[in-house]
């Protein structure tokens, strides 16, 4: 982490494992901003308008996909209680069993959570405070880009891991494609892909750790991807035009792709230039 280039602010959002550790540890990490000028994780869910040197804004919203989950495959979360359990504990060892899962995933969560008691069970809601303010931050930015990143994926063509998220499809896809958000970034499936559906650009980089190949190279809207190997992803653009391309070991680039917008008018850039001045 000492390479000159990793010397700027990383934009947090949390995800499965940062819970596996329970609450302690998310607000660990949340104070950490306090100690770190390159961690940025203020809260459980943020916003930050990012100004580039030709003066291309973008505005990057970090969301918890746990809280609008209400947990993941293995573990529920209530909201308005805090309390966390097991789905379903017997699951968790039959995955250790046949090789689904490692062990060291399967340890942590008998350790760390109780299974569901029938006689009390955890009602799951979805984040509704949190839905509305990702739909109010991103209905009041006039940035050039808008830019949603969170761990699980909306969308996700891989088979044999997690694929879809049905909750974020339900209720966080139609807000991002009514607020015209740009670009969806989530990690979880361990995979590079790009899903483009009603506009909005679902980008999946989940390899930076971990490598996966099943894939359903007939999912609806799947423009790219790269599986089987390690990798992450480069973005670059302007005003105009936003490239993300995948990158792999030894510097191989399998898919590049670029988001293009029309240039603005006369009246638009007098308008911005005045805005400058003001």
């Amino acid at each position: 982490m000492s390479a000159p280039s990793l010397q700027v602010p990383w934009y947090v959002c949390s995800g499965n494992h940062d819970y596996y550790g329970g609450s302690k540890g998310i607000e660990a990490e949340i104070q950490y901003t306090k100690k770190s000028e390159r961690w940025q994780y203020p809260d459980f869910y943020f916003s930050k308008e990012v100004v580039a040197k030709d003066g291309t804004k973008l505005l990057v919203v970090s969301i918890d996909t746990w809280r609008l989950n209400g947990g993941d495959t293995y573990v529920k979360q209530d909201l308005a209680t805090g309390r966390l359990a097991l789905r379903n504990a017997s699951r968790i060892r039959h995955e250790l069993r046949v090789g689904k899962i490692e062990k060291a995933l399967h340890d942590v969560l008998l350790r760390q959570f109780e299974e569901e008691r029938p006689e009390a069970p955890l009602t799951v809601r979805g984040d509704q405070a949190q839905l509305s303010w990702i739909e109010s931050t991103l209905a009041a930015s006039s940035a050039d880009w808008k830019i949603v990143i969170g761990h699980f994926p909306v969308h996700s063509a891989t088979t044999g891991e997690h694929g879809d998220t049905a909750s974020l499809i339900k209720q966080l896809q139609p807000i991002l494609e009514q607020q015209k958000v740009d670009l969806y970034l989530n990690g979880h499936d361990h995979v590079l892909q790009h899903i483009q559906l009603n506009g909005v650009n679902y980008f999946g980089s989940g390899a930076g750790a971990r490598s996966h190949s099943g894939m359903n190279t007939r999912y609806d809207g799947l423009k790219g991807y790269a599986a089987g190997q390690y990798g992450f992803m480069l973005h670059e653009g302007s005003r105009t035009a936003l490239t993300t391309t995948f990158v792999q070991p030894g510097g191989a680039q399998p898919y590049s792709y670029t988001i293009r917008k029309a240039a603005p008018g006369p009246l638009q850039r007098l308008v911005e230039s005045a805005g400058r001045w003001f």
